[in-house]
């Protein structure tokens, strides 16, 4: 199983960083395997490099979006995917994080980063466990003369 931790970075950081995402995926590394007291100094640093995700725009967007069956399970609050070729995802919302977990092909994860990279531009996804990261649409830098 996949599982991606997913932050919508402010805008301008967004520019700092790019080129330099390893920088944002240390820091998430750090977070989740180091102490109580070493995580609560990088919890204020992921939330002055992030900005909350508003939640309700992202339910509102990805319902008016939706162009496969993707479904929104109310107790849990999660949206869930099955493909016909048995791949699987599901995203867990929460304002300062979104967490995407899938199996099978990258089909379904796929889905939920398309919808994600059109909803906002800054958005990064990382795979802790896997050291995979990037961004779900990245910048074009344009240079003026």
């Amino acid at each position: 199983m996949r599982e991606y931790k997913i932050y919508l970075i402010s805008e301008p950081l967004s520019i700092e960083f790019y080129g330099r995402e390893h920088k944002i995926y240390q820091l998430v590394n750090e977070y989740y395997y180091s102490s109580k007291e070493l995580r609560k100094i990088i919890e204020k640093q992921l939330q002055y490099i992030t900005e909350p995700i508003p939640l309700f725009e992202l339910h509102t967007f990805i319902r008016k979006n939706n162009p496969y069956q993707i479904y929104f399970h109310e107790e849990t609050g999660e949206y869930l995917l099955e493909l016909a070729d048995g791949a699987k995802a599901q995203l867990k919302m929460n304002p300062g994080e979104l967490i995407l977990y899938a199996n099978g092909s990258l089909d379904a994860e796929t889905i939920f980063f398309e919808l994600l990279r059109k909803f906002r531009s800054t958005f990064i996804a990382i795979d802790v466990k896997d050291e995979r990261f990037g961004w779900l649409r990245p910048i074009a830098y344009q240079k003026y003369i």
